[in-house]
């Protein structure tokens, strides 16, 4: 009967479930790992956490950035002897006026060219009327700060065309001004709604 009773008291103690205290104060977090951005980075190893929403970035958290060339050209033509900017190129010194606003960084050099008619003196004093003819635009009517505005005449030293004709002259009074600024675009991270180049 001991034997049995010793038995049972053995199969009892073998079903009962004892609990152990394993942890006797609370965790404490040591790393932050939310994601504020929701870059997809936690906190804990996020070197830049002010990265654009939407960015694409690395596994530190941080994006990247490619940089974009943009180029303007400006090209005026003139009668003979002349230094009166006709209203045809209205809307394409227009356009290098908001280039300019756009990229306030960037200045100019207007340069100013003749054809071979005339003394080489006096078309060295035209070219320069002329390119101060489109700086005057610029700052009078487009509010373009003189400080970003170089106005430089050449004379017939910078001819275009060669020959003697008068299309040939024509093509050599002119205005030529070229401008370029870098513009750095964020690079995103591609979603259901991003647009493909190919496709836009």
């Amino acid at each position: 009967m001991k034997f049995i009773i010793l038995i049972w008291v053995l199969f009892i103690s073998a079903c009962s479930t004892q609990i152990v205290e394993m942890t006797p104060e609370p965790t404490v977090q040591k790393y932050d790992l939310s994601d504020s951005e929701g870059d997809g980075i936690i906190l804990a190893r996020d070197e830049c956490p002010d990265s654009n929403v939407g960015a694409k970035v690395d596994n530190k958290g941080c994006g990247s950035q490619t940089v974009y060339t943009i180029r303007h050209r400006l090209d005026v033509n003139f009668d003979i002897n002349s230094y009166q900017v006709k209203d045809i190129y209205n809307a394409e010194i227009e356009s290098l006026a908001i280039f300019m606003d756009e990229y306030p960084e960037v200045t100019v050099i207007i340069e100013g060219h003749t054809s071979v008619r005339g003394s080489a003196a006096h078309n060295l004093k035209l070219s320069e009327n002329r390119a101060l003819a489109i700086q005057n635009i610029l700052i009078n009517k487009y509010k373009i700060s003189a400080d970003r505005i170089t106005a430089v005449g050449y004379g017939e030293s910078k001819l275009l065309a060669n020959g003697n004709d008068n299309v040939s002259h024509q093509k050599n009074r002119r205005i030529v001004a070229e401008i370029s600024s870098d513009k750095s675009l964020i690079d995103m991270k591609w979603t259901i709604y991003s647009v493909d180049k190919e496709a836009e």
